[in-house]
């Protein structure tokens, strides 16, 4: 029986990789800072003031900072001031408020050094930007321990050159910092099923899941899979499911950890939302009854024409084209959204490269099935593979389900950003596919050969990612 242990130290199998090198690491601080320094300036050339409709939603997530600004008060939701124009609702009933609390103070510390509203703004992107450089460190991070170098590094720069990723990190929202939180999270977990679980993982999952819980609710499917993936790991190394019992100590010491991290992130939001809230500590009712109040008729949550109120079944409106017209549906915008459509879904990016991404994930997809059944033939009794396989399976559903309810009951919302968080689960499983597909070409090459060619596909893909980046970005700075 070879235990994960064993694994890592051959540094054979996909969770089998050495620490990163010193050269590595700088390098990788050099492109995070590059990327940040990028979104920076992108972000710069499209000032609020001039560019008001840029982004989707900013205006109404900026009037939560906004107000902390002016007042030096987080808003309650009950202010008009940070009300949603038209749907009669504010996002500060919810207890999602991390961002507009790490912006705020980030303008106020602009407004030390300048009155200008858009480098005020331009404080509070930073916690897009910040949350999106974040995320391809992580994800660099993440994938040189589940695929170890070269095809590793197609983990980070898949997410890094994705269009829509990019665009999502120039703009204040609560979409990238938790897919921040999602990133620290998978990190954790790919250390865990590398060397179990220690005090430096542990925290950083606390605080994986302490910014997901105080940011955005489509992406708590990273917090329950987490539950399973921490019982997981403790069985994997016991081999017993009674694993409290010859573990007790070491197990209470670290979930006494990752809680404590958590709970200290994310509880005090909790608690305020359920003061101000009178008890509805998720912000649901809260929301619905200021809806109710202050909302033009037309989006009153009782009169909002949603696929469930106009009677459609949820097969129906994945492909109606009722709500944008002719030759649209859910699947295929949220698709496109997904790959680059920027402004309020009215700026797309060349469709070659709709096409290309397809490819190049469905060919990935179909890699990763074959990989599987591959695996399936030369199974051992380490089911550290399938452990992983599953709970990226299981964060897709998840995922993917909470948007479709949303749009069918709540608000018809067919925008790729609120499946972002299934991006790194769908990413892990096209390298992994294209990691098959690289391998068995030159299976029959020596290893140097072997190697070389996996760089040469790394870097074609990069360059092909960073030139359709060019091409779409530059088009997006002259429209």
């Amino acid at each position: 029986m070879q235990t994960i242990e064993e694994d890592a130290s051959s540094g054979h199998g996909r969770h089998g990789r050495g620490p990163i090198r010193v050269s590595e690491r700088v390098l990788l601080w050099l492109a995070v800072t590059a990327y940040f320094l990028m979104l920076c300036y992108i972000a710069y050339r499209l000032p609020f003031s001039e560019y008001p409709k840029a982004f989707p939603d900013e205006d109404a997530r900026l009037s939560l900072p906004q107000y902390f600004y002016d007042t030096g008060r987080l808003p309650t939701g009950a202010e008009e001031a940070v009300r949603y124009p038209g749907w009669g609702f504010s996002y500060a009933s919810y207890p999602l408020m991390l961002t507009t609390l790490v912006a705020g103070v980030l303008m106020k510390v602009m407004g030390l050094f300048t009155s200008n509203p858009d480098w005020i703004v331009f404080a509070a992107r930073l916690v897009s930007i910040t949350s999106a450089s974040a995320v391809v460190y992580f994800a660099f991070r993440t994938g040189r321990v589940l695929f170890g170098r070269p095809l590793g590094y197609l983990f980070g720069l898949f997410p890094m050159l994705l269009p829509q990723f990019i665009f999502c990190g120039l703009y204040f929202n609560n979409d990238m910092p938790a897919l921040c939180g999602a990133s620290m999270v998978l990190y954790a977990w790919a250390l865990a099923l590398r060397n179990g679980w220690q005090p430096s993982n542990a925290v950083l999952l606390g605080a994986g899941m302490g910014i997901v819980a105080v940011t955005y609710y489509n992406a708590y499917s990273w917090i329950l899979l987490s539950l399973v993936c921490y019982a997981c790991v403790w069985h994997s190394r016991v081999r017993d499911w009674g694993f409290l019992r010859p573990a007790r100590s070491a197990f209470w010491r670290i979930t006494g950890l990752i809680v404590g991290v958590t709970a200290i992130i994310a509880l005090p939001f909790f608690i305020r939302a359920a003061v101000i809230n009178h008890g509805d500590f998720l912000g649901f009712a809260t929301i619905r009854r200021y809806g109710m109040q202050y909302a033009v008729p037309e989006l009153r949550p009782d009169l909002r024409p949603t696929p469930q109120h106009l009677g459609m079944s949820l097969g129906e409106m994945l492909t109606t084209d009722h709500y944008m017209g002719a030759g649209t549906n859910w699947l295929l915008m949220v698709y496109k959204s997904s790959i680059g459509l920027f402004g309020y879904m009215a700026v797309p990016v060349p469709n070659v490269m709709y096409w290309a991404y397809g490819v190049f994930i469905v060919a990935g997809l179909v890699g990763f099935l074959l990989a599987c059944v591959r695996r399936l033939h030369h199974r051992g009794d380490d089911d550290t593979y399938a452990v992983l396989d599953a709970l990226m399976f299981a964060n897709i559903v998840l995922v993917m389900g909470l948007a479709m309810y949303y749009s069918y009951a709540t608000d018809y919302q067919a925008q790729g950003r609120y499946v972002l968080p299934m991006l790194l689960s769908v990413v892990y499983f096209v390298v992994g596919g294209w990691r098959y597909w690289v391998r068995t070409l030159v299976s029959r090459a020596t290893p140097s050969l072997q190697t070389k060619a996996q760089w040469v596909f790394v870097a074609a893909a990069a360059l092909l990612m960073l030139f359709g980046d060019y091409v779409a970005i530059a088009k997006y700075l002259l429209v």
